[in-house]
């Protein structure tokens, strides 16, 4: 349209932009009000820290896990995350209500990060493309809808990235000292920081110091500015460390399905747009030698990274996503600037087209593993919430309650706080410290401990008890009327208590 001017023709891309955007944040709120519940276990356990720290202040005994680290020597691996969710706190009487508000916030907090970041490379048209992209996957789309530091995290990630290849030091070394206080990755900071100056040396001869030191200095004042220092060393070292190093050797512990890789067929549909974005790149590179700038170098050594661990750990493939379509960004910017804008509008409408008749392929794929994620939470977080809300109401307060898998207590020690369970998070905490009492707890869920009565109230000094119907242990309590009384039961679980 050449009778349309350039000012014009950028105000009406910017409308377009901002349109796009609003349709993102629409997309936001009907998936969290498509459901009455939070998504994913995880959710309510942050909504439970930001109200203790709203109630108790940022000290505070966590008796709430009995039998873990965090009995004696609780640190919040989210602090910052977790004080940044108290305002929602007051929005709504219904703590679940507010938890969802806080998501929404984190999901324009997200969108206008990585909006942000495609404008420094990209016109306005095409970030409304990479808009898209990422929820192209189920993957990004499950843990955008949870009430995660990890969202945090993602932007921090790219903001930090971002001010490593532009020298913003001072803003680094702030945004550092942020991460420290929110975030247990936050030492990929300094894995991100030296492989941008490894390659800043090698293609410019350049080794910009400051930016490790910003980091490192970063770290060091989120160490010990933090308010839980020094139990904060332990909960990195647990949480940071020793969890990846033990969801590879598989000492026997009960780890979460997100630290594991889904098999090779589903890893591929739920993050097609990845791996299509992949073939078109190395098609690009082989049709047309270009010159590579830093940034796009420095992108993809940190999305490689990601792909990496996402090989393993199905967890990162959200950052993977994110970090991945930065990179492409850039790479084309490269390619652009390379080639002219005349020669590369009819390849980037050619482009646009075969990752149109892409999506319409996979595209199904995604929507229902979403349909899918919507109906499993609803059903399951229902009954954890009524369950939960029962026991608010009928258990006397301060007892300490059963509950056969770890996963099950997040939703109670929100919905339920006046009373304590045995442990809650990953298992790692409980294995650290009580490494006996793990290996008891686990071995009477699966139903090889014959003296359930005894154990759960003389081991765990537990006179209630919750048991799920998928658990080996519900059988045996269902069938032994004279240790046991079932006083709450619905279509996923019981709440019982023990017969004196």
């Amino acid at each position: 349209m050449p009778w349309i001017s350039n000012t014009a023709k950028r105000t009406i891309s910017s409308i377009a932009l901002i349109l796009a955007c609003s349709l993102v944040i629409w997309y936001s709120l009907y998936i969290q009000f498509s459901a009455p519940t939070l998504y994913g276990e995880d959710s309510y356990y942050h909504l439970a820290i930001a109200r203790f720290i709203k109630d108790f202040g940022p000290r505070y005994e966590f008796h709430w896990a009995q039998f873990s680290t965090f009995k004696n020597s609780f640190s919040d691996k989210d602090f910052l995350f977790h004080v940044s969710i108290i305002p929602f706190l007051y929005l709504a009487k219904d703590i679940v209500l507010s938890g969802k508000y806080a998501v929404i916030f984190y999901d324009l907090l997200f969108l206008l990060a990585y909006v942000f970041i495609l404008r420094r490379y990209l016109p306005n048209l095409m970030c409304i493309f990479f808009l898209i992209l990422p929820f192209l996957s189920s993957t990004f789309n499950f843990y955008l809808s949870t009430l995660r530091a990890v969202t945090l995290a993602n932007i921090l990630t790219i903001l930090g990235i971002y001010f490593l290849i532009n020298k913003k030091w001072i803003k680094l070394l702030l945004l550092t000292l942020f991460y420290s206080l929110s975030h247990v990755t936050f030492i990929m900071f300094l894995v991100y920081a030296v492989i941008a100056e490894i390659i800043r040396y090698f293609m410019h001869k350049e080794f910009f110091l400051k930016n490790i030191y910003a980091v490192g200095i970063g770290m060091a004042l989120g160490f010990f500015l933090h308010p839980n220092f020094p139990h904060n060393f332990l909960s990195f070292y647990l949480n940071g460390i020793l969890i990846n190093f033990y969801s590879f050797i598989n000492p026997g512990i009960d780890f979460g399905e997100e630290l594991f890789s889904l098999p090779s067929k589903i890893v591929f549909l739920s993050n097609f747009a990845v791996f299509f974005t992949l073939n078109i790149i190395l098609w690009m590179s082989l049709s047309a030698k270009i010159k590579i700038s830093l940034s796009t170098f420095i992108w993809w050594a940190c999305s490689s990274i990601y792909i990496f661990l996402a090989s393993f750990s199905n967890r990162y493939w959200y950052n993977a996503n994110i970090l991945f379509f930065i990179f492409f960004a850039s790479y084309l910017n490269d390619w652009i600037q390379e080639r002219g804008w005349q020669r590369a509008v009819p390849k980037i409408k050619l482009f646009v087209l075969v990752y149109l008749m892409m999506i319409g392929v996979f595209v199904n794929f995604t929507f229902k593993g979403i349909k899918d994620t919507i109906d499993s939470q609803i059903s399951l977080n229902i009954h954890y919430e009524n369950v939960a809300r029962w026991m608010e109401k009928n258990i006397p307060a301060g007892e300490i309650i059963y509950h056969s898998f770890w996963y099950d207590s997040p939703y109670f020690v929100c919905l339920n706080p006046k009373d304590d369970y045995i442990v809650v998070l990953d298992p790692i905490y409980m294995f650290w410290r009580y490494p006996r009492e793990y290996s008891i707890y686990k071995r009477l869920a699966e139903g090889r401990i014959y003296e359930i009565r005894e154990v759960i109230n003389k081991i765990f000094k537990a006179n209630y008890g919750y048991v799920r119907k998928d658990a080996k242990l519900y059988k045996e309590i269902v069938n032994d009327p004279a240790d046991f009384k079932i006083l709450y039961e619905d279509y996923l679980g019981i709440v019982f208590k023990i017969v004196k």
